[in-house]
């Protein structure tokens, strides 16, 4: 298949690049957010959001120890708890914060795409992640997904600045890097092969590879001096390991339903190890998973390529109980996620000539898919990988649109 590529143009400040028609759609999508976080106000839709808001207040009512988080990776909830020290315990106002945040991170994701491609492919994808609908949601929601969808956009863009024009770019890559495996520790496994990539294609000196290293491990020292010094055990996150087993025993059918934690209790394995402290936990359903998969193999490929599938559906399955009518459910789907997972995987294939200097992309959504296939896995866990879709999918619509000719 044949590479297509944009051509050149020169550098314009970033000031300068948006007329006034995308800076008054920017402005609209900010307002968008803002008024959306302000409805669901102090109201949680997740279990999780409610977790969340718990350990914020365990947080600020002290002491600081690593059982406080609740096995979870801390920076998400540090940052709800600074809100709520500074805005009094509302979780509306930790949502405002991350309306302000997703409108940041459309900056990485313009930059991406005008370092790929050319300024009008670049808007194109600003104005699609502005009104993206499952980050305007995931703004008014307590949970880090927003946060990763801030994340992930700065991590690809430096490190595709890295690949393409100063190997230097991977030191503020490795300080992104960082700051996600804080909030969601899955990102350390993208760091060994960004770096192995760009070593073995000489896009990064030993050098530039071995400093950005440094910082990322510089970013994640505290975390890991912190838990050895309570603990005796140097650790960025613990007992999650029972997701590696959960996702191996549970039906298929009930999975996502609201008979998924009951179901799961009535499992002997699962239900003598969770009782287990963090660290034996661990150990323990690790050994389990281990031995589940060697008892049943086919039923080990069975679910990874069933969790593959519901990370990426475009739609929702049936029968799982929701409120409304499940065909509406699907065209809203299709509507705002489907169609950009179609035009962004079509893209991938139609730039695959150029995977050398879009490898940092290809590699941060191989990674995930792999893992949250392997492990557990829900269609919000996707959010942070979305960002490339809307590149891919704005280039495509940019070689079908017009372009205009001088006269």
């Amino acid at each position: 298949m044949p590479e297509i590529s944009a051509p050149a143009e020169p550098y314009v400040p970033f000031r300068q690049r948006l007329d006034t028609r995308i800076l008054a759609a920017l402005a609209v999508a900010f307002i968008l957010r803002l008024a959306y976080a302000l409805h669901s106000g102090d109201a949680f839709a997740y279990p999780d959001e409610a977790e969340y808001h718990g350990i914020a207040l365990n947080l600020l009512a002290g002491p600081l120890a690593p059982d406080s988080f609740h096995n979870r990776e801390p920076f998400y909830p540090l940052l709800v708890s600074l809100v709520y020290r500074a805005a009094g315990a509302h979780p509306a106002a930790v949502k405002l914060l991350q309306a302000c945040l997703s409108m940041a991170g459309l900056y990485f994701i313009y930059g991406s795409a005008r370092l790929l491609f050319n300024r009008r492919a670049a808007a194109i994808a600003l104005l699609i992640a502005a009104f993206y609908p499952f980050s305007v949601f995931y703004d008014a929601r307590l949970l880090r997904e927003n946060l990763l969808f801030f994340w992930a956009p700065a991590i690809i863009f430096f490190s595709l600045r890295a690949f393409r024009l100063d190997g230097r770019c991977s030191y503020a890559a490795a300080l992104f890097t960082g700051l996600a495996v804080l909030t969601k520790t899955i990102h350390l496994f993208y760091w060994p092969v960004f770096i192995l990539a760009g070593l073995l294609l000489a896009k990064l000196s030993l050098k530039q590879a071995a400093f950005s290293t440094l910082i990322l491990l510089a970013v994640l020292s505290p975390l890991l001096l912190f838990n050895y010094a309570h603990t005796g055990t140097a650790f960025l996150s613990r007992g999650q390991n029972f997701n590696l087993y959960q996702s191996l025993v549970l039906p298929d059918a009930v999975v996502g339903t609201d008979e998924e934690a009951a179901a799961i209790m009535k499992d002997p394995v699962f239900a003598e190890g969770i009782k287990l402290p963090p660290a034996a936990q661990d150990k323990y359903f690790s050994k389990a998973t281990r031995a589940e998969i060697k008892a049943r193999p086919g039923n080990f490929i069975h679910k990874t390529l069933w969790k593959f599938g519901k990370l990426w559906r475009p739609v929702p399955y049936k029968g799982k109980g929701y409120a409304h009518n499940w065909l509406p459910l699907a065209l809203v789907s299709l509507l705002s996620d489907g169609w950009l997972l179609l035009l962004g995987l079509y893209a991938a294939l139609k730039l695959a000539g150029r995977w050398r200097e879009l490898l940092p992309v290809y590699a941060y959504v191989a990674v995930f898919t792999a893992i949250y296939s392997l492990s557990w896995s829900q269609i919000r866990y996707r959010l942070p990988l979305m960002p490339f879709f809307i590149i891919f999918a704005a280039f495509l619509i940019d070689t079908w649109l017009p372009r205009k000719t001088n006269r």
